[in-house]
């Protein structure tokens, strides 16, 4: 079995992006050009990608709770942290 020209393109890309993927996403976080590409691709198709969400959170309820716990969770202070918050405002 063969694989066609876009595969063997696709895994090559694969391969770079995981190896490179720490020095691509600090390039990325500050280029300028592609925020504002991507700002606009995402106005475009705003309903697209909710309702893409939509049919995922639907099929995955359980990786869905999952997340919603993993924000809760991760927004809850400890008693130590509000004691000090409190110690702090007077």
């Amino acid at each position: 079995m063969t694989m066609t020209k876009k595969e063997k393109k696709s895994i090559a890309n694969n391969k770079y992006y995981q190896k490179n993927k720490d020095r691509l996403a600090e390039k990325w976080k500050n280029d300028e050009v592609r925020k504002e590409k991507l700002k606009v691709y995402y106005q475009k198709n705003k309903e697209v990608i909710l309702e893409r969400a939509r049919e995922w959170n639907h099929k995955n309820k359980e990786a869905r709770k999952l997340i919603v716990e993993r924000v809760k969770k991760a927004k809850i202070q400890t008693f130590w942290q509000v004691n000090e918050a409190k110690r702090n405002e007077h």
